[in-house]
């Protein structure tokens, strides 16, 4: 059986009320209130494969979790007030060519 690529972000706490630094294995951060979406538009804009697994992890204290998507998913999301939603346009840039 074929293994699935999978992508990860780590989760932590921020010094910005509401929002969390999330940090992509690659070394990038971003600072968001939705790191599993937002971080699925990072590794999409990178060329991650539409169908490859994001898990976005948070462990701090006591409690520990994780979140699981496929790219294409978690990048046409939005989330507006307590309801997820189909995105319009991405909120995070592509990052920038070597």
């Amino acid at each position: 059986m074929a293994q699935i690529e999978t992508y990860t972000i780590t989760v932590a706490p921020s010094t910005r009320p509401g929002k969390v630094t999330a940090h992509s294995s690659d070394g990038h951060s971003l600072t968001t209130s939705t790191p599993l979406l937002d971080g699925a538009r990072y590794w999409q804009a990178l060329g991650a494969p539409s169908t490859a697994a994001i898990v976005t992890t948070w462990s701090s204290g006591p409690g520990h979790w994780a979140l699981r998507s496929t790219i294409r998913y978690a990048a046409s999301l939005t989330v507006m007030g307590d309801r997820f939603q189909k995105a319009k346009q991405s909120r995070i840039p592509a990052p920038p060519t070597r």
